[in-house]
């Protein structure tokens, strides 16, 4: 009887916490969403992710420090630092994604380097350059990026291109798309190269 009020206990606990971490996604959910208009996290689609890493490893395979812009959880960055063994900096601006980033990256992988901030004040107050960067913005904030063409070699955008600015190389990412503000957004990799 009392294996069963403890597992009763533990379950109600567990209940209990994912209750708390649901709830604080959905609020940052609607604040990036509703208030910050931008996309919330999503996770990318796998093939996506796949190709970026084929790209940066035959075309890229110098990059030795590269960050990814909007990062959530980490996982993407960290598959980027395991596959190609470079030095990740994860910028997300949402403390419960970083939180568990952080938490992962310690648990998991030395050269994921999860930093909770805003990327673009990041990108303003830091000396570092990379080699490349990634991310998944949206429309509207993915051509901030052209303000960091001095600190960033090469740019990899997750189905959102920079308007008005023609890619290097733009890849066909396998079916589906990202829907944005009632607008679907076919699945594609945009890449720069802003130093060659």
């Amino acid at each position: 009887m009392f294996l069963l009020y403890c597992f009763v206990y533990f379950f109600t606990i567990l209940v209990a916490v994912l209750n708390v971490v649901l709830g604080i996604y959905l609020i940052e959910y609607v604040y990036c969403a509703y208030v910050r208009r931008q996309p919330p996290l999503v996770f990318s689609n796998k093939k996506s992710r796949q190709i970026v890493i084929e790209q940066i490893k035959t075309y890229y395979n110098h990059a030795k420090n590269i960050c990814e812009i909007g990062s959530g959880t980490g996982s993407f960055a960290r598959q980027i630092a395991r596959d190609t063994k470079s030095n990740i900096d994860a910028l997300e601006n949402l403390p419960c994604p970083a939180f568990l980033s952080k938490m992962l990256d310690f648990l998991t992988c030395s050269k994921n380097k999860t930093i909770w901030c805003d990327a673009f004040k990041y990108l303003d107050c830091t000396n570092k350059k990379f080699d490349v960067a990634v991310a998944y913005l949206g429309p509207d904030d993915v051509y901030k990026i052209l303000k960091y063409k001095h600190k960033i070699d090469v740019f990899i955008s997750l189905d959102f291109q920079i308007k008005n600015v023609k890619p290097t190389r733009t890849i066909d990412a396998g079916p589906g798309y990202t829907m944005f503000n009632h607008k679907k957004y076919p699945h594609k990799l945009f890449i720069y190269e802003f130093r060659k």
